[in-house]
């Protein structure tokens, strides 16, 4: 079971850092292609820890991880603006509107 571990953890590390090619998306499930919008890619950032201080701040008022929050903002960042906006991303400005009026 050990080997199996190591070799799970070694491909983890692989494709935490490693873009999928096309080929191997469409390859991922015989017979099934999958889109790309839904691979999720692993990626580091470093922040200063004050802005990850309230990123965590945030994301425990909604009851969510911090991930999901800063998912969400880039996502509405780089949104193309004739799509509609998430829920999520209009329920997330609502709370932080009434949190501040709040204030």
């Amino acid at each position: 079971m050990a080997d199996g571990s190591r070799e799970f953890e070694a491909i983890a590390e692989h494709y935490g850092t490693h873009e999928l090619t096309e080929d191997e998306i469409t390859a991922a499930e015989p017979g099934e292609q999958v889109a790309a919008e839904s691979v999720m890619i692993s990626t580091s950032l470093r922040l200063p820890k004050p802005v990850m201080d309230e990123v965590r701040r945030r994301a425990r008022e909604r009851g969510v991880e911090p991930t999901a929050v800063m998912r969400e903002w880039i996502q509405a960042a780089i949104a193309d603006v004739d799509q509609p906006v998430p829920l999520s991303v209009i329920t997330a400005a609502v709370a932080e509107y009434q949190h501040r009026r709040a204030s």
